[in-house]
């Protein structure tokens, strides 16, 4: 009995040691290619720049501007760049925001605070283009 709950316990853990080695932080050229002229569908974070958690999308245009409708239903406006292996978005309504890493581990990505580390969504579905018609 005991050797066996000690083999599951090693192979709980091998099992996740092997699951973080497959975790990754995209570059700054995967980043750029995986959002630029598309949509981004996240579910948002109580760490996000708004601040509030549920759905929301970003359409990043190619010419480096940004709309953003919040999960509160609010519309944010800025412009994006991409920084080393961060994207940065300077929002209108939220200036000197922090810029955000990209994480993939296996079909999930999730977007992080690359000052706090705290994951401000979880990537849902990207979309090309602007789908849901996201205006200034």
């Amino acid at each position: 009995m005991r050797i066996a709950l000690h083999s599951i316990i090693v192979a709980t853990a091998v099992v996740g040691l092997i699951g973080s080695a497959f975790a990754a932080e995209l570059t700054g050229a995967e980043i750029k290619d995986l959002i630029s002229g598309k949509s981004v569908y996240s579910q948002s974070t109580a760490a996000s720049s708004t601040g509030t958690a549920g759905p929301s999308v970003i359409y990043y245009a190619a010419d480096g501007t940004a709309l953003y409708k919040t999960a509160a239903g609010a519309m944010w406006h800025g412009t994006w760049v991409i920084k080393d292996n961060t994207a940065c978005v300077d929002w209108k309504e939220r200036p000197n925001n922090p810029c955000s890493k990209y994480d993939k581990q296996g079909d999930t990505i999730n977007i992080a605070n690359v000052t706090t580390g705290e994951v401000r969504a979880k990537v849902v579905k990207i979309v090309a283009g602007n789908p849901e018609n996201l205006a200034p």
